[in-house]
């Protein structure tokens, strides 16, 4: 991804998760637990991204100013290819992965489609052992139980 295009998804990212904390706020007290459970990480996360991206955005510019000689430097390709070979199946992979865990959502619910979800990603697209893709759905789904169901004493 080209350094303008990370800044500008960055920003887009915080203005999103700002709108979600900003449209979190407007709920009553017990309701808006949810959004802001994972609207404020997501801002913060998303805040360190753009900030990152924008220092590499800039470090960039000043190597290319002080390596390259205007002579020298690299004409643009007419024809250059926006990505590399498997990088479309990867992408249409990831999106079919993401549909599965909205559909398991929508017909199994919340706490029985996101342990599934992570054992099945971690397992056959991350490569990740049985081992580790279990100890890690199930560490998620212990959390899950302590923080909203004991802690916060709401359901899912």
């Amino acid at each position: 991804m080209k350094k303008a295009e990370e800044v500008g998804f960055a920003t887009l990212l915080v203005i999103i998760f700002a709108m979600f904390v900003i449209l979190g706020w407007g709920y009553a007290k017990r309701p808006r637990i949810v959004p802001l459970t994972l609207s404020i990480p997501g801002l913060a996360l998303s805040v360190i991204h753009l900030a990152n991206s924008i220092v590499k955005f800039k470090r960039a510019g000043k190597k290319q100013q002080t390596n390259v000689p205007e002579a020298s430097a690299p004409k643009p390709l007419r024809h250059q290819k926006l990505s590399p070979p498997g990088e479309n199946r990867k992408i249409l992979e990831i999106w079919a992965w993401i549909i599965s865990l909205a559909l398991g959502i929508n017909f199994f619910g919340f706490m029985i489609a996101i342990p599934i979800f992570l054992l099945a990603f971690l397992r056959f697209f991350a490569k990740r052992s049985w081992k580790i893709s279990t100890l890690i759905a199930a560490s998620f789904i212990l959390a899950v139980y302590l923080v909203f169901y004991v802690g916060l004493r709401t359901t899912l």
